[in-house]
């Protein structure tokens, strides 16, 4: 018999893992999670389009139908999260709901690999396809319902997901918590410390308030489980390590921005994406570019860095 693809179990949760091709491979995978009440069933996140036929498994092993699913909650909008809405809207009819920030881009493959690949024109060297569209369906799964903080969905069976705000790696993510089994679900805003990538965020004051909001919220809800898209699960004191190793990994970036504009005064972006990412042994990649350019923007609005034609000096 082949190898179950529920990977984790607890309370009302069932996790399916879906490994990450390129510069991930044998590194990270992302995962999508089956929340199962009394009278409905949800899931978070549709994974990557090459993880389908994994999806597809876990709803047998579940003793599901594809049109048992009730609710598809979306965490935020990158490629590795949203990959499989399509064929759930058209298998299953289920009600996509999500943020509404950026429900443009779930509805619309290439505005989203647009609008972060090629925001920049540092990163238009960069294949959409590879790595992003690659990662989707050929067809989008638009959000029916937009959720925010404070939402309540109800599964039955006093199983209830609440809707946490998580803003920073993309500032319309989503977090859920289930008093039942006291897990919290959250996708990026803490990545393992094995990613090939440099940290992924769009606002460093934001990912740090996130931060703290999550440290905050494991003490006050006496959190047992915390369930990632992109690690195993964990008791609230591994979550805590991860956390605060995400927050000196976020520091480690604007330091070597720092460094790195003070001794190569004029450096354009790219060259300092490459210097960063070096420094922390990261794939030199369009990620960093946002990361990159978002610390740069908060630093010019505190006064400690200016432009210098194409490139950046310290104020």
């Amino acid at each position: 018999m082949s190898e179950s693809v529920i990977g984790y179990r607890c309370g009302p949760f069932a996790t399916v893992g879906m490994g990450l091709p390129g510069d991930h491979e044998g590194k990270t995978a992302t995962r999508v999670f089956f929340v199962l009440g009394a009278g409905k069933l949800a899931l978070i996140d549709s994974g990557i389009h090459a993880g389908l036929p994994a999806l597809q498994r876990a709803f047998a092993e579940l003793g599901k139908e594809p049109k048992d699913l009730d609710y598809l909650l979306l965490t935020h909008e990158h490629m590795d999260h949203i990959g499989n809405n399509g064929w759930l809207k058209r298998e299953t009819g289920c009600a996509v709901m999500g943020h509404a920030l950026r429900a443009d881009r779930v509805a619309d493959n290439m505005l989203n690999a647009k609008t972060i690949v090629h925001a920049f024109p540092e990163g238009e060297c960069f294949d959409l396809k590879s790595e992003y569209l690659d990662w989707m369906g050929p067809e989008e799964g638009p959000i029916d319902e937009t959720i925010a903080e404070g939402d309540l969905v109800d599964l039955g069976g006093g199983v209830e997901l609440e809707v946490l705000d998580f803003p920073g790696h993309s500032m319309a993510e989503i977090g859920f918590y289930e008093r039942q089994s006291a897990s919290l679900v959250i996708a990026d805003p803490l990545l393992p410390k094995i990613n090939p990538v440099l940290y992924l965020y769009e606002d460093p004051n934001a990912m740090r308030e996130t931060f703290d909001k999550i440290e905050n919220f494991l003490a006050e809800r006496s959190v047992s489980t915390v369930i990632f898209a992109h690690e195993d699960p964990q008791g609230p004191d591994g979550a805590l390590e991860l956390l605060n190793d995400c927050r000196r990994r976020v520091d480690k970036v604007e330091e070597s921005i720092l460094r790195h504009v003070e001794r190569n005064p004029g450096i354009g972006l790219a060259e300092l994406r490459d210097k960063c990412c070096d420094d922390q042994g990261k794939v030199r990649e369009w990620r960093a570019l946002v990361s990159i350019n978002a610390s740069l923007m908060d630093f010019e609005s505190k006064g400690v860095v200016r432009r210098d034609g194409e490139g950046w000096r310290l104020a």
